[in-house]
């Protein structure tokens, strides 16, 4: 490992899951650059993410594990505690985009089991550790598609819903604590989900958007700062803005041609499910 100046404050471990690509690999560097050691965590990619931050200095460490699954959870946990994370960035999920009655079912749940399940019972497990040093600072990955419905993108934008409001509630719960919690709402990001996903043809796969290093660089300053929330690009602004002052049908209108393929094409819907963060 190359010597590198860090900054003078060691700022601890971040738990960063879902790390190896997307924002969550743009959380990770900022992270890093800021003088945390980082607890990289994907299915995939671990190790060459964890040589990357090695450019910003620091102890950065791998593990391999598939976060759906109970196993994955209890394998993140064990070993960010080994580690004494401090900061945790719940940032692991899966997009699956297409009518839902003609996606895989199987698909729906992983995601379900990804965004949401995985979420509560990480936090779960590694809240009373934060508890117990009266200090400790998580981010929660939603989304702005979480504050509408989402027509194409149902179980993607219901599960954004709830992680916002679980971030919402959890620091209600933890006020006074020493213990911050902060949702991050990501506009559309220059992401290879879009591509992944098929969603290239789609209206919100055409915007243009800012870097994910962008997102992640205002994400980072609200959970030092222990924000409340932070939403981020200027279509993310203006979507949650269109949220507040839309009735409910106008708004699952809106969204749902937001991931409607231009041109739409009822024949044969594109559906696909892919890591987003």
């Amino acid at each position: 490992m190359r010597a590198v100046a860090r900054p003078p404050e060691d700022r601890g471990v971040a738990l960063v899951t879902g790390a190896t690509s997307g924002i969550g690999r743009a959380l990770a560097t900022e992270l890093a650059r800021r003088g945390h050691d980082v607890l990289v965590v994907a299915d995939r990619d671990v190790d060459v993410t964890v040589r990357a931050l090695e450019a910003h200095g620091g102890t950065h460490t791998g593990l391999t594990a598939d976060l759906a699954t109970p196993r994955g959870v209890a394998a993140t946990a064990r070993r960010a505690r080994e580690l004494g994370a401090s900061t945790l960035v719940l940032n692991a999920g899966v997009g699956v985009h297409g009518a839902f009655a003609r996606t895989p079912l199987e698909d729906q749940l992983r995601l379900i089991d990804l965004n949401v399940r995985s979420v509560a019972h990480l936090t779960h497990l590694l809240l009373p550790d934060l508890l117990a040093e009266g200090r400790g600072r998580i981010l929660v990955t939603a989304s702005v598609a979480g504050e509408m419905p989402a027509p194409h993108f149902a179980t993607y934008a219901a599960s954004k819903a709830f992680l916002r409001s679980f971030a919402w509630s959890l620091r209600g719960e933890l006020a006074g604590t020493g213990v911050t919690v902060t949702a991050l709402l990501p506009g559309p990001t220059r992401t290879p989900f879009f591509r992944e996903a098929g969603m290239e043809r789609t209206h919100v796969g055409r915007l243009p958007k800012p870097s994910a290093a962008r997102t992640a660089r205002r994400a980072v300053d609200a959970l030092t700062l222990g924000r409340p929330e932070v939403v981020t690009g200027v279509q993310g602004a203006a979507m949650v803005a269109v949220a507040r002052v839309l009735p409910q049908p106008a708004r699952a209108a809106f969204h749902g041609w937001f991931y409607a393929p231009v041109p739409p094409s009822l024949a044969v819907p594109r559906t696909s499910s892919s890591p987003l963060r």
